[in-house]
């Protein structure tokens, strides 16, 4: 039995084995005061879940109405992300969405981002870490596209 509870069946035997009908009285009205806080959350929360319910309803009409006319939107690639009629993503031109990809970062990061992952992946993929001819000129590659992502970032970011 839980501690509340125990607490609520020791206050009861007092509240019972006293006459004073003052206490009798504040604890019938503390009793019917918490029953109308519950049936006022109650309507609250019914009135909330109609209003949910009813704008789900409503946006997928119009998606319905928007495919009907043909005019489909585009989803992204996560399910959690879809865009609505009232949200439209932000369009980058397909050399930055390219530059964000290669660096393993989502479209609309922020420079202070991309100067970490820069950094880190230049850290990683640095000629100098490596011995062997091929993977050195593979690395100098590699870093050399991170570079170019980089400032094709940096540039785009900076020219808003």
């Amino acid at each position: 039995m839980s501690i509340p509870r125990r607490l609520g069946r020791l206050a009861r035997g007092f509240v019972s084995n006293i006459n004073d009908d003052r206490l009798k009285e504040t604890v019938r009205v503390g009793r019917e005061r918490g029953e109308t806080l519950k049936d006022a959350l109650g309507a609250a929360w019914r009135g909330a879940a109609e209003e949910w319910r009813s704008a789900a309803e409503e946006r997928a009409s119009e998606e319905e109405n928007q495919a009907s006319a043909g005019r489909t939107r585009e989803r992204w690639s996560d399910a959690r992300w879809t865009a609505s009629p009232r949200y439209m993503p932000r369009q980058y031109p397909p050399h930055v969405l390219a530059a964000y990809h290669r660096l393993g970062l989502g479209a609309g990061s922020s420079l202070e981002e991309a100067n970490k992952k820069r950094r880190e992946l230049v850290k990683r993929y640095h000629p100098d870490r490596f011995v062997d001819a091929e993977q050195r000129t593979r690395a100098e590659r590699l870093t050399a596209e991170i570079n170019a992502a980089h400032d094709t970032i940096e540039r785009h970011l900076l020219r808003r």
